[in-house]
């Protein structure tokens, strides 16, 4: 019998929880237009919006993870609730566009501490029969996130809600943020694995200062044209990541708290899944190069926007739901996620290219590369949080997260880079076609990593 009487019901409030990290990069994109209007912005600071809380939120979801090891996942959940829901009336009651990036850095902060607590209380709460269909629920929200962003964002921004416009789209957070805190009082427990430990902090400050100096070139170098300092930055950050490893291999060996376990990036298996994790979440890229191609080429409203991604959110919501059903090995339904993210991608590049817009055909290839998405995401996560012992389950998760949003800001700055700078060479239509197929070529590397797991599982 499981210890954890109310699990199921916790689960429902940390996945709607969760459900507010994915949500707000989505549903922000949407408000762009209007709040550069609203407060006279420069695209700067646009992209600062976006930018702050992505950032914020890979520099600190491994702490955030590592928080909840130590003090207990339900009080790091609590307060990463508690700054979202003040974050956001912040966000929505911003007199300027400055004091409104400060606040969207606060809510990165938050959704730091939110995600981890949830995969890790999964490790802890369910059963190992259990745990599937507990992840599988968990990444469908991911789906859900995916349409909700889009669809009611467009709605909400056309609704004019008490003479309220972009500011709808941070209000929306205040009455789930209410919801969850009071949820979670009520049926979990505050689980943690780790007494009497104190933080890394220079783990800490290593970790986050090259986890910026490797995300921000990114997310920048268009900007400015990607310049030879932009690589330097690169190369320092990615040297100071390697600083960070060699630091807690040393801290670990004298016996000292370390931030990350380095054993956990020793482990090949785990290290290969996030390698796995990164390139799927290439598929980051559609929803950028997607809403762009519609409403400044095709000249859509955000409604019509958001109703165009729905195909994807849908087959994303159901597929993991299915997962669950289909009776295969891990591997298998690796090779079967991606294959659909392939073939979906590939095909949806096709019709782009021929028919110039959407059409039913680009509607069953978007569902398809949905679906795929639906069904790898689930698989790896539980694949990769099986590998891992309970008392490392905050640090995997962390590195979980890491791997999500590190591979959606490059997957999202590659193909966004490449779809706006051959716009002028070849084209909208061709462009984006382009775009879209470079998704799907870039799954080609997951499928190759897994055949590299399946021979490590074989060797066990």
């Amino acid at each position: 019998m499981n210890i954890y009487p109310r699990r199921w019901q916790a689960l429902g409030y940390l996945t709607a929880g969760a459900f507010l990290s994915p949500l707000d990069y989505f549903i922000v994109n949407m408000a762009l237009p209007y709040i550069q209007k609203a407060f006279n912005a420069s695209d700067h600071q646009l992209q600062m919006v976006v930018a702050i809380y992505g950032l914020t939120y890979a520099a600190l979801v491994v702490f955030g993870g590592r928080l909840g090891d130590l003090y207990g996942r339900k009080k790091i959940f609590v307060l990463g609730l508690y700054l979202f829901l003040f974050s956001s009336l912040g966000c929505a009651f911003s007199p300027d566009i400055r004091f409104l990036i400060v606040s969207r850095l606060f809510q990165g902060i938050g959704a730091s501490f939110l995600a981890p607590q949830v995969l890790a209380s999964i490790r802890v709460l369910f059963s190992s029969g259990e745990q599937p269909k507990a992840v599988s629920i968990f990444s469908s929200v991911f789906g859900l996130a995916s349409v909700a962003g889009q669809l009611l964002g467009g709605f909400l921004l056309q609704l004019h809600w008490m003479n309220f416009s972009w500011e709808t789209v941070f209000l929306v957070n205040v009455p789930v943020t209410l919801i969850c805190i009071t949820g979670i009082h009520f049926t979990m427990d505050n689980n943690r694995e780790e007494k009497g430990q104190k933080i890394d902090f220079p783990g800490v400050l290593l970790l986050i200062l090259s986890l910026l100096m490797i995300i921000c070139p990114i997310i920048f170098g268009r900007k400015y044209h990607w310049a030879w300092w932009i690589f330097a930055v690169l190369s320092a950050g990615i040297l100071l990541m390697l600083i960070f490893y060699r630091y807690e291999i040393k801290e670990a060996k004298n016996n000292r708290p370390v931030l990350v376990d380095p054993s956990l990036l020793q482990d090949r298996p785990f290290v290969l899944c996030l390698f796995i994790i990164f390139f799927y979440n290439f598929t980051s890229g559609l929803f950028i190069c997607y809403p762009y191609y519609l409403q400044e080429f095709l000249h859509w409203n955000p409604v019509e926007t958001g109703l165009a991604v729905i195909p994807y959110g849908i087959a994303f919501f159901i597929g993991p739901l299915l997962v669950t059903r289909i009776k295969r090995s891990t591997h298998t339904l690796i090779y079967i996620g991606l294959g659909l993210l392939i073939s979906g991608f590939s095909f949806a590049s096709l019709f782009i290219y021929f028919q110039g817009k959407p059409s039913v055909g680009m509607d069953v290839s978007l569902f398809t590369a949905g679906l795929g998405h639906g069904i790898i995401m689930p698989v790896m996560m539980r694949k990769a949080i099986g590998l891992i012992n309970k008392e490392k389950a905050g640090q995997a998760s962390g590195l979980i997260s890491i791997s999500i949003q590190i591979g959606s800001v490059t997957g999202g700055t590659i193909i966004g880079t490449l779809f706006f700078s051959t716009i002028e060479l070849i084209g909208f239509t061709k462009a984006f076609a382009l775009a879209v197929s470079a998704i799907a070529a870039v799954q080609i590397t997951g499928i190759l990593i897994n055949t590299k797991l399946l021979q490590y599982s074989k060797r066990q």
